[in-house]
């Protein structure tokens, strides 16, 4: 397994330093709360914390490196017994909870699975659907082990991914064993939704802010690490909305081949051409029905489009263009359109993520969509109708 770097922390001094602080002073609270927006790094910094509760050789002084997470010179020292199994997620006092979904008499297949994932690559992207949950009976077995002493280290370290994800009495046993005197269990719990954690939890847990990650760091990452091509990085990157695991799960498909499709697809719908953009709908309903995810992203592709003819309109240099292997379009159309008719369309497809996201139906949104981009209403003059007779505004 990597050594988790500095590199895969990306643009948190103010956690970072805090964390070294803790590591340095040697004094633990019972529970950190390591929050912010998915996929900037509070997983990655949960491992590398506890990989440094967990050394043998303990803080002590910390050496003159820019961060905790910097190797080889971290505050774990990489070369003893637990940090080597740390490493490998073999430690006895390392334990983990995360959602699962799935039928209970596999759980500790898809269990296993997972660790084994994130093993091989510290930024492993933990992806769940909507049913998963924190299983109420591995809390119980986990709990049962801490009522006994660590197996080797002084300490144990819980990490707890998505603990928003946990049921009510979860959280009460929870709360109860965050509370127990003495200190042989440190809890680092991550979530994305602050506000599901009951505010019994947050109250007991040292609270660590995250941010979201710049386009140009993300952009960078994605380039000199995960080998995406320059400009696909680019559009990657301003579709992340500065997460770097969603980056990473994109980095898959082809961004650009993407894009292109979305804006022909949309094309219609800019020129205002009323029959066009009926055959241009049927098109973009049938990519729809590939999945609401194919959908969301077709949508968020013309939205960056959207947002670059902005920074156009405002005389961006070409280095802010996500965009930019199409300047010269970019920079036509921004002539084409005033700032206010820009930020309207731009407003339409923000309501049509919120469609997307919730259970309004895709061909609605998307027959919707299309027309108010093109500043009309459907079924009026020569504009189509939807065959189902109905809008959702």
């Amino acid at each position: 397994m990597p050594v988790v770097r500095l590199a895969d922390l990306l643009d948190q001094p103010a956690a970072t330093t805090f964390l070294r602080g803790v590591v340095a002073g040697g004094r633990y609270a019972n529970a950190y709360l390591f929050y912010g927006p998915a996929g900037v790094g509070k997983g990655t910094a949960a491992l590398a914390f506890a990989r440094a509760l967990l050394c043998e050789h303990g803080a002590g002084a910390l050496p003159a490196a820019p961060s905790l997470f910097d190797a080889p010179a971290t505050a774990a020292c990489g070369e003893c017994p637990a940090c080597r199994k740390t490493a490998t997620l073999q430690h006895p006092d390392l334990r983990f909870l995360f959602p699962v979904s799935g039928e209970e008499n596999k759980l500790d297949e898809t269990i296993d699975e997972t660790l084994t994932a994130l093993r091989q690559d510290p930024l492993f992207v933990f992806t769940y659907d909507k049913a998963a949950s924190i299983r109420i009976s591995l809390t119980r077995d986990l709990l049962r082990e801490l009522a006994y002493q660590p197996f080797e280290a002084a300490r144990r370290v819980v990490v707890v991914r998505d603990a928003d994800r946990m049921r009510e009495d979860q959280y009460s046993a929870l709360l109860k064993s965050i509370e127990e005197p003495g200190l042989t269990t440190v809890w680092v719990l991550t979530t994305s939704r602050l506000h599901r954690v009951p505010a019994t939890i947050r109250s007991r847990c040292q609270r660590v802010r995250f941010v979201p990650l710049t386009e140009a760091s993300v952009t960078q990452f994605l380039t000199s690490r995960a080998e995406v091509a320059p400009n696909a990085a680019r559009i990657l990157a301003a579709l992340s909305s500065g997460s770097l695991a969603r980056a990473i799960a994109l980095r898959e498909t082809d961004p650009i081949a993407l894009r292109n499709q979305a804006l022909a697809l949309l094309e219609p719908a800019r020129r205002g051409d009323p029959s066009a953009l009926w055959l241009a709908a049927q098109k973009f309903m049938n990519f729809g029905r590939t999945g609401r995810e194919a959908l969301r992203r077709m949508v968020e592709f013309h939205e960056l489009w959207l947002r670059d003819l902005l920074r156009a309109r405002y005389g961006a240099p070409r280095e802010m263009l996500a965009n930019r292997d199409h300047e010269e379009a970019i920079r036509r159309q921004a002539q084409e359109l005033d700032a206010g008719e820009i930020r309207r369309r731009l407003m339409v497809l923000e309501e049509a993520l919120r469609s997307i996201e919730g259970n309004v139906s895709a061909d609605l949104t998307i027959f919707s969509t299309m027309a108010r981009v093109a500043g009309a209403r459907p079924g009026e003059g020569e504009w189509p109708a939807h065959p189902a007779g109905r809008w959702d505004y």
